[in-house]
C-alpha cells in the first residue's frame, strides 16, 4: 500500500508542477504596453511598431 501511495502522490505532485509551469508561461499581460524604440544612425528615435514602415534591426554582440 505505501508503493501505491507514493506513486498517486508522484504523479500529482508533476501535475501540480506542470500546470504551474503552464500559468507562469501563458500570461499575456508581462509584455510592456509601451512602444518599443531605438536611436538610428542620426540619432533620430525609430519606433519598431511602426506599422508603415519597415525596420531591420541589427544586433550585434562581442566575440571573442
Amino acid at each position: 500500500m505505501s508503493k501505491l501511495k507514493r506513486s498517486y502522490l508522484k504523479s500529482v505532485l508533476v501535475i501540480a508542477i506542470f500546470l504551474i509551469m503552464l500559468t507562469g508561461c501563458g500570461s499575456t499581460q508581462s509584455e510592456p504596453e509601451g512602444e518599443l524604440s531605438l536611436l538610428n544612425e542620426q540619432g533620430e528615435e525609430v519606433t519598431l511598431t511602426n506599422k508603415e514602415r519597415a525596420t531591420v534591426l541589427f544586433h550585434f554582440t562581442e566575440v571573442g
